[in-house]
């Protein structure tokens, strides 16, 4: 007779990131509440032990949520960075150069300088 039983990927003691993923916190109001968790004497907070540096165990967690954690969230991407063009290839609307300040622009052109980029 074979038992059956599911194995999670989700460890039995998180980092206090992975349990920010799970919270959908960022990770400083994260250690900030393992803090609280901890000047509480574990009445409020996110509960931690330390094991190699902080632990959150997974069952008080999900005691804390009150569901099962059955996964971990993906890491979010970093942020993509474009490629900002710099001054000198910045051109006007009438395709002039960007080597004139806005108000010189509009003097010239007796147009009206407005207080924001077009």
């Amino acid at each position: 007779m074979g038992s059956s039983f599911s194995v999670s990927s989700v460890p039995d003691l998180l980092t206090v990131e992975e349990a920010a993923r799970v919270l959908r916190i960022g990770r400083t109001k994260a250690y900030a509440l393992t803090q609280a968790w901890r000047d509480s004497g574990g009445e409020s907070g996110i509960p931690v032990i330390e094991i190699g540096g902080l632990r959150v165990p997974k069952a008080r967690l999900e005691e804390m949520i009150g569901a099962p954690i059955l996964s971990l969230p993906a890491k979010e991407a970093a942020p993509i960075e474009h490629d900002q063009p710099d001054a000198t290839e910045l051109r006007s609307i009438n395709g002039e150069g960007a080597d004139s300040s806005p108000a010189e622009d509009a003097a010239d052109n007796a147009q009206a300088v407005l207080p924001f980029s077009a």
